[in-house]
């Protein structure tokens, strides 16, 4: 039968309510020529109505597989439409009903799905703070606690020159050069194991908290020995001391610590990798902190002729204000590193422990904060005083002590540490560790003893030693362009160790000059 034929007759038809609903379409190899004709009509005027632009001639052409295929198109595209117009109706009743509880009172009120989301998620984020990381089992008690921390390290036997070194200053007239360097060298070694235990116990207490937070303790904790060095030597009008100490610091954990690091970790492991993007943004951070300690000798050199009052006067409101935005820096630096984009300093090679064993309880980490923070407190200041009789001998200088000698002492914790992680093959711990504690010096402690300063009325300023500052910038040069390519060998390491010994030669004959001719004793005025 024609097609035109198959056209009219479905078309006049007659139905009825009673008649059954036509068959489906569905291809059959039994269905006559006619019937698939006609089935074709149907699924090509479907195809013109969606496709304006069909030729009209395409009607005529169709055979009995392209019918099938058109029939079996076109039952898809029907379940499809059913089924997007089914979801969208349940989508639509949601939203209804959603409207209808924040809407009305009584039975349907209740508070907006987001809302609660949100205060769910706030609550949890807080939570997760305090939380710690890793279950933790039980703690030893507080005897146990305190036979962990006094037997920790073998460092630890220093501490038998705690009361030697306080006792010396007392009995002994200070006056007399050869006392004055027997306290002087006394207290020195104190300060190693009592960096070593406030270290110890800051971890422990870093267990017991979240990531974040306990990222927070480490940072404030970190560098606790330097920040009570160089405030007692800044409360003595020892400026020299207490700027050089903290430059001194940073120099040690970029040439030194990170030098030695590179050397242990290469005699074992031919090429150690870590991760590129916390090691650029830290260099770049360093070299942020380093300008703005340049700038202020620049700010000197092109101010030469005004008179010292004046100048003295501009640098110290220039050195405040940038504190100021230095500490923001750093707060900012924080924020990233340990909430926002934490994902960037994880190391994924790092072996997760499932439960983590305590060696103090809370008791005896709260007990040995206190005590070795004024430990370290009084035996610092024993060491400051010792300071004047020593470069009274005229064979050492303030800039030698503090860029070289007192970093060794108040890092030696670090050091120690992060020369265990390269020895593991644990570079990218060991190099954090390094790294970040000269951030953190930068960005934190030094911004923060000016604004200390500020409040003590002591004229502490970024006016570094010029020829300090020089080479802190180009040890920063250094270490960038040694961690570039993200891996480190033996080499690299030598290379930074030898670069520190000849920075320590040449500081040896270094004078004592710039900031204590801006900043002397007259202008400030000790305890």
């Amino acid at each position: 039968m024609p097609s035109s034929e198959s056209n009219q007759m479905i078309e006049t038809r007659p139905s009825s309510a009673g008649d059954p609903p036509p068959p489906a379409l569905t291809p059959s190899a039994n269905v006559p020529r006619s019937s698939n004709a006609s089935t074709t009509n149907i699924t090509q005027r479907t195809k013109r109505a969606t496709i304006a632009n069909s030729e009209p001639d395409m009607l005529e052409k169709g055979q009995a597989g392209s019918s099938n295929e058109d029939s079996s198109a076109l039952s898809r595209t029907l379940s499809s439409s059913d089924s997007a117009t089914r979801t969208k109706s349940r989508r639509d009743m949601d939203r209804d009903q959603s409207s209808i509880r924040e809407g009305l009172g009584g039975p349907f009120a209740g508070p907006p799905r987001r809302a609660t989301m949100e205060s769910r998620n706030t609550r949890r984020s807080f939570t997760d703070l305090f939380t710690p990381e890793h279950r933790l089992a039980k703690a030893p008690g507080t005897l146990a606690s305190f036979k962990n921390i006094l037997f920790g390290s073998f460092l630890n036997i220093l501490l038998l020159f705690i009361p030697v070194s306080w006792a010396l200053h007392f009995a002994l007239d200070q006056n007399v050069v050869k006392n004055g360097i027997i306290v002087f060298v006394t207290s020195f070694l104190a300060i190693m194991p009592l960096a070593t235990m406030l270290s110890q116990a800051t971890e422990e207490l870093s267990l017991r908290v979240g990531e974040t937070i306990g990222g927070l303790v480490n940072a404030s904790f970190g560098n606790a020995v330097e920040l009570i060095v160089a405030i007692v030597s800044l409360f003595n009008c020892e400026l020299i001391i207490t700027q050089t100490s903290l430059l001194g610091s940073i120099l040690s954990n970029l040439l030194l610590v990170l030098g030695t690091c590179f050397f242990v970790g290469g005699l074992r492991v031919k090429e150690q990798v870590f991760l590129s993007a916390p090691a650029q943004l830290n260099t770049s951070l360093l070299m942020m902190a380093v300008i703005s300690l340049v700038i202020p000798s620049a700010f000197h050199a092109v101010l030469g002729n005004i008179p010292d009052n004046t100048e003295r006067g501009d640098i110290l409101q220039f050195s405040r204000g940038v504190s100021v935005l230095l500490l923001l820096i750093y707060i900012g630096f924080l924020y990233f590193s340990l909430s926002s984009h934490k994902e960037l300093f994880e190391d994924d090679g790092d072996d997760e422990q499932e439960e983590e064993q305590p060696q103090m309880n809370m008791v005896s980490i709260v007990i040995s904060l206190i005590l070795v923070t004024v430990l370290v407190g009084v035996t610092s200041e024993w060491l400051v005083d010792s300071i004047n009789v020593v470069v009274s001998t005229g064979g050492i200088s303030r800039t030698w002590i503090g860029l070289i000698l007192l970093p060794i002492a108040s890092n030696a914790t670090e050091h120690l540490a992060a020369v265990i992680f390269a020895w593991k093959n644990k570079i990218q711990m060991a190099s954090s560790i390094a790294i970040g504690s000269s951030i953190q010096i930068a960005l934190f402690v030094i911004p923060l003893l000016v604004l200390i300063a500020w409040m003590g009325d002591k004229p502490l300023t970024l006016l570094f030693d010029p020829f300090a500052t020089i080479l802190l910038f180009l040890t920063v040069l250094i270490v960038n362009f040694a961690i570039a390519d993200n891996r480190s060998n033996y080499l690299e390491g030598f290379v930074l160790i030898m670069v520190y010994l000849i920075v320590a030669l040449t500081v040896w004959f270094v004078p004592d000059d710039l900031a204590d001719a801006l900043f002397s004793d007259k202008y400030c005025k000790a305890r």
